[in-house]
């Protein structure tokens, strides 16, 4: 029998709409993975689309909930974060990073999307972030969050992003993948920056206009963790990641799911060890 890898995931869980965790828990169970949620915060509906939410910020929890791993032993194959309830739970992550010493430490520093920060996050959320990406191996910005971590006014096209990559890179992340990154007039693309080889790459898709659905940051994430864990290199598995989100909103669109419910992948998930991902192209500057 196959031993499942391991993943600490640190995210948020939110009862209503698919995000963070009932999204990484299916995904990875999906490719033979077993998922050890770390609650960084409940929800009682995703923040996208829904008005007067409730948050349960769970940070004078999470240090002791950690604490207890650590001191039972336990043994883990990968650390995922994601959404955090607070700056200071980046403190805590960190912690856990340094004293754990995973094989594979992926971060998605989610904190702001179209140009502005999350309503429920100030601006101590950005140096709070640049601090646990220097502990990833690799990281997943989308094109607004990377802007906030370099400090620049945006990232609006491929060669910004692929500055942004670079700079991103020397916080310490071997791989650098910058989602959502405008593409020519009908395209969207990932830019990934390869440190080991100082190379760019992107893999494109057709723009969906109207497709604005929350949680597909963490569905890319999700597939592309959970290939690296099977042995992919991290380029391969962004395409295949790129593929499955690309394929999960195009049905969403067609289906006419409701834009608050998320991308119903559930449907798809019989797919992904099939699925053979995106073009990768080179960049050259």
């Amino acid at each position: 029998m196959i031993i499942p890898k391991k993943i600490a995931a640190i995210h948020d869980i939110a009862g209503f709409g698919r995000s963070s965790l009932t999204v990484v828990i299916p995904v990875m169970s999906a490719l033979g993975h077993q998922t050890c949620p770390v609650p960084t915060a409940v929800l009682s509906t995703i923040t996208g689309f829904y008005t007067n939410y409730t948050m349960l910020d769970l940070s004078p929890v999470l240090h002791d909930y950690l604490s207890h791993w650590l001191r039972e032993g336990v043994k883990l194959d990968c650390i995922y974060s994601g959404f955090l309830g607070s700056a200071e739970q980046a403190d805590i992550a960190i912690d856990f990073i340094d004293k754990l010493h995973t094989p594979l430490v992926v971060v998605d520093p989610v904190f702001a999307d179209g140009n502005a920060l999350y309503s429920c996050f100030d601006s101590d959320i950005i140096p709070a972030m640049k601090a646990l990406i220097s502990r990833a191996d690799i990281i997943t910005p989308n094109a607004t969050e990377a802007a906030y971590l370099v400090g620049v006014d945006s990232v609006d096209n491929i060669e910004s992003a692929c500055k942004c990559a670079q700079v991103l890179s020397e916080h310490g992340p071997s791989s650098v993948i910058i989602t959502g990154v405008p593409d020519e007039s009908d395209k969207v693309s990932i830019v990934v920056f390869d440190k080991k080889e100082n190379g760019f790459y992107k893999i494109s898709n057709p723009y969906l206009a109207h497709a604005n659905y929350p949680g597909t940051g963490d569905l890319f994430t999700s597939v592309l963790t959970a290939h690296i864990l099977k042995g992919k290199a991290p380029l391969e598995s962004a395409a295949i990641a790129a593929d499955f989100v690309f394929m999960s909103i195009k049905d969403a669109c067609e289906s006419k799911a409701a834009l608050r419910d998320g991308v119903p992948f559930e449907p798809m998930l019989p797919r992904l060890a099939d699925i053979k991902g995106l073009e990768v192209k080179r960049i050259l500057l």
